[in-house]
């Protein structure tokens, strides 16, 4: 009698829909989790319940290849949205659950929630679970349910997660649960072996569907349109089908739990008056159902829009975008980052992140996934790659399901390598530039002191000139003061001059031939004399190792100049010994150079003396006076010229300068930089 009743009532809950046309050659992948006697998969693997024949038959209906996947609830519901699976047996259809996944509009079987107890523990109703350890599933409807009335009459119990009803089961067996909630079709076939107890807490009467994600939607219709049609061809199989596998429960189900399904029965048959009551309400409501059927559709369509413009938006970024499960698997990735993979990403998805780019065996310790679940927020780092040569910053992101467990992570990688450089760069030239407005400054206040040192000598002594009682002697001696002072100032101003020109790329040099050797003799008899005004034991020589007639194409203006810088700096700084000119042919060049017995320049000091403002102190040696332009207006000079000027030192020991220049000016490679001032002075 309550079969029949039963069977009656499932009967007539699923006969409300219409027909659809059957697939044709399709793999569909279904996932099972363990609910028997509504679906299961048991140690042979293959599937059996309710849910499995009545597939079957749909798929034997619509030429589908049907491949049944173990799976849990949670786990099947994650994996319809990411395309694993089509469908999912035995899902309760909910508001929430349907903004994620989409379900079959035939309803396969009507289940509630019972609490069930080990019999020593005393629970009666809903309030002798205030303390107690209540086991409920990942992802269950009831879970929810119970959850929510527990809140509702302000009960605290420990809740225990289980992946699967038999953990359930287990946990109540073990002792490790006080209670646990289950559907009842499945807490009365299981409770034949495990001798529990059902309570009176029956809550939650849900209807059963088939899920399926996004892309199933199509296969959802074709089973509902199957379905239909089997019924009203061959209505005897649902009928088997359902009789079969409840009898089986029925035969088990011990004598004190008939006057349970009686009860259920009662509240089954008012759930059917109330379901007749509404369908006269249906006729009433169709127009505004089919408008909302097509508002429903448009937001489908809109949708599945946005989603492909979301696809198109994370493409077009430069930044490489990849999503991983919360296994390290690899599901998603935008074209950034593929482009970079050597392998198509295609064959890499499901396999682990850090097995298949670090070929490691575990999670990389770098890795910021377990550090943003418990932070709960975006965690940044910089990541130095050796192998692209580049730097990247790496921000990972938890991504959590519609319960808030997490399902996997968000990586985003920028190439900053660029970006350092810049830095790097910008800070070098503040340095540099910096040091440039120090040496700068140096130099001003150097030269204000340089030039008012002669400046007052001249103007000062010229007074004295107008003192009529001075003798001829004295007012030669001061004549003589005011020309070494104007001297002094002139080669000051030239050297500023000159400098100037440099710096500005305006350095018009004049070629012409020039006899070197007489060239050398006429400036070594000039620092002759010049020696001599000094108060100093140093001698001047004169070492030309070339040919007499020897001619050199060059500015005979500038290289004197050069030379002339070289022989004023070896005469202010060497105190005693001798200074050298001298000149001879090495290859294709004319090397002539200034050689003294001075202090000399330590190493590390040598590469300075060139540059601009600079100025190496001996604190053994009075400062010299000058410009400290010298050595920097002979070393920019010799290179427009075409040549070099090396330095060859020993501290205490002595300076060695040498100027290279070519013998054959046109021979220099077309277009060399030092031909071209304006070039050179860019490099400074």
């Amino acid at each position: 009698m309550i079969r029949k009743s039963i069977i009656i009532t499932l009967i007539f809950l699923t006969s409300l829909s219409g027909f659809v046309k059957a697939g044709i050659n399709q793999h569909v992948k279904v996932g099972v989790h363990y609910n028997p006697p509504l679906c299961s998969i048991d140690s042979s693997n293959k599937a059996k319940g309710i849910f499995i024949d009545i597939i079957d038959k749909v798929a034997t209906s619509q030429n589908w290849s049907v491949e049944y996947v173990p799976i849990t609830f949670a786990e099947g519901m994650d994996a319809l949205q990411y395309g694993k699976i089509d469908l999912l047996t035995t899902v309760a259809k909910t508001k929430e659950r349907e903004q994620i996944v989409y379900f079959s509009e035939e309803t396969i079987f009507t289940n509630w929630g019972v609490i069930y107890s080990s019999k020593k523990n005393d629970i009666n109703d809903i309030t002798d679970l205030q303390g107690k350890n209540l086991a409920i599933e990942v992802g269950d409807i009831h879970a929810q349910a119970i959850s929510q009335l527990l809140k509702d009459f302000n009960i605290e119990a420990n809740l225990i997660w289980c992946d699967d009803l038999k953990m359930i089961f287990d946990k109540l067996s073990n002792n490790e649960a006080d209670a646990g909630a289950v559907n009842k079709i499945y807490g009365y076939q299981q409770n034949m072996d495990q001798h529990l107890k059902a309570t009176s807490i029956i809550f939650n009467p849900v209807n059963l569907h088939l899920a399926g994600g996004p892309l199933s939607v199509d296969l959802l219709q074709q089973f509902d349109k199957a379905l239909i049609q089997i019924k009203a061809s061959k209505p005897d199989f649902y009928q088997e089908v359902i009789n079969q596998w409840l009898s089986k429960d029925v035969r088990k189900t011990p004598a004190w739990l008939h006057s349970l399904l009686y009860s259920l029965l009662f509240l089954t048959i008012i759930l059917l008056i109330i379901l007749l009551f509404q369908r006269s309400m249906v006729k009433k409501r169709t127009e505004s159902l089919n408008e909302a059927q097509k508002i429903g559709d448009q937001r489908a369509k809109t949708i599945k829009q946005i989603e492909h413009e979301k696809t198109l938006i994370l493409n077009s970024l430069d930044e490489q975008v990849v999503f991983m499960d919360h296994q390290y698997n690899l599901i998603w990735a935008n074209n950034a980052f593929k482009n970079t993979s050597s392998q198509p990403f295609e064959e890499l998805i499901g396999k682990k992140c850090y097995s298949v780019y670090f070929n490691r065996d575990t999670p990389c310790e770098f890795c910021q996934y377990e550090k943003s679940l418990k932070t709960n927020r975006t965690e940044v780092r910089e990541h130095v790659s050796e192998r692209a040569g580049k730097v990247f910053t790496h921000k990972t992101h938890p991504v959590f399901n519609t319960e808030q467990q997490p399902i996997g992570f968000v990586e985003i990688l920028s190439d900053i390598t660029n970006k350092k450089k810049q830095e790097a760069e910008l800070i070098a030239a503040k340095e540099k530039a910096e040091q440039s407005d120090y040496l700068k400054s140096a130099f001003l206040a150097n030269m204000s002191h340089e030039i008012r040192t002669p400046m007052n000598a001249i103007i000062g002594f010229s007074e004295l000139l107008e003192d009529d009682t001075l003798t001829k002697d004295e007012k030669h001696n001061y004549l003589k003061i005011i020309q070494s002072n104007g001297n002094q100032l002139l080669k000051l101003i030239s050297d500023i001059l000159i400098f100037s020109q440099i710096e500005s790329g305006h350095v018009n040099l004049q070629f012409s031939m020039v006899v070197i050797k007489n060239f050398l003799i006429d400036i070594f008899k000039q620092f002759e004399n010049e020696i001599s005004k000094y108060d100093k034991p140093v001698a001047i020589k004169l070492d030309l190792q070339i040919n007499d007639q020897l001619e050199l194409e060059t500015d005979a203006v500038r290289l004197k100049q050069i030379i002339f810088n070289l022989l004023t700096n070896a005469i202010k700084f060497t105190e005693k010994g001798s200074i050298t000119l001298g000149a001879i042919v090495s290859d294709s060049n004319l090397n002539m150079y200034v050689k003294d017995t001075g202090i000399g320049i330590a190493p590390d000091k040598q590469k300075v003396v060139f540059k601009r403002f600079s100025q190496i102190e001996n604190p053994n040696l009075k400062k010299a006076s000058g410009s400290g332009l010298g050595l920097t207006i002979a070393h920019d000079l010799i290179h427009q010229l075409g040549g070099c000027i090396q330095l060859e030192s020993e501290v205490n020991v002595g300076s060695k300068f040498i100027l290279s220049h070519p013998l054959n000016r046109y021979k220099l490679d077309k277009g060399a930089d030092f031909n071209k001032p304006h070039i050179l002075n860019n490099k400074k």
